[in-house]
């Protein structure tokens, strides 16, 4: 009688250490999946937070722009010369434009910005607004005046890939130059522009200093 006693507390305390065991894993996975789920949670929160600070931190930020236009350039948040206005008097002026209005202002002036009228000197902005390959083609202040200083070869190779707006204001950077001094201007590199844009730069501003002398005796 006590043997079969003694048997069956052995068989109820195994079973309540049996139980005791499965309910500690139990406790045990569950600890593991709440600590992995709130360590999900923790990092989705860190991202947002994150997302959050870097939006708000690139829209009030500052971006640099830099004129590549000859003479006075408008450029308006809205387009047709609606909302802000950022004003640009000679080619190579620099201004900080917030960075909502930049957004607004390549939404709006698309031929301008894509054309390189402006060049916006931020990595950061031109890869958010997808303007990556565009800016492959686009040359920099500081590298359309270098232009100047290559030979006709290497201006050729450059110029021959550069858009339309920036030819025209290379153009007219080689009109101002003449109009200073003739002999700054290397004829070689004239040469270049009247056949890939077909015309005569030297013809055109020889006609255009007659007219102006013309006109001032007109008016004496």
């Amino acid at each position: 009688m006590a043997a079969a006693k003694a048997k069956k507390d052995v068989e109820t305390k195994t079973k309540e250490t049996k139980e005791k065991e499965d309910l500690e894993k139990r406790l045990k996975e569950m600890e593991d999946l709440v600590r992995q789920l709130s360590s999900n949670l923790d990092k989705d929160q860190q991202q947002t937070v994150q997302n959050i600070t870097q939006y708000i931190g690139d829209n009030n930020k500052d971006v640099l722009v830099t004129s590549l236009t000859v003479g006075e350039l408008n450029l308006s948040t809205e387009g047709y010369g609606r909302g802000a206005i950022y004003t640009f008097s000679h080619i190579g002026e620099e201004q900080t434009i917030p960075y909502e209005d930049i957004k607004k202002i390549i939404k709006n002036n698309k031929s301008f910005v894509e054309g390189g009228n402006i060049f916006i000197n931020d990595d950061d902005v031109v890869k958010s607004q997808r303007l990556g390959n565009i800016y492959k083609k686009l040359l920099s202040y500081e590298q359309m005046k270098d232009l100047f200083n290559k030979d006709r070869k290497s201006f050729e190779s450059v110029f021959s890939s550069m858009t339309n707006n920036q030819k025209e204001t290379l153009k007219r950077i080689i009109f101002e130059k003449l109009e200073n001094d003739e002999k700054s201007v290397d004829m070689n590199i004239v040469q270049v522009i009247n056949d890939d844009m077909g015309i005569d730069i030297m013809k055109s501003f020889k006609e255009g200093k007659e007219l102006l002398k013309s006109l001032k005796e007109d008016n004496n």
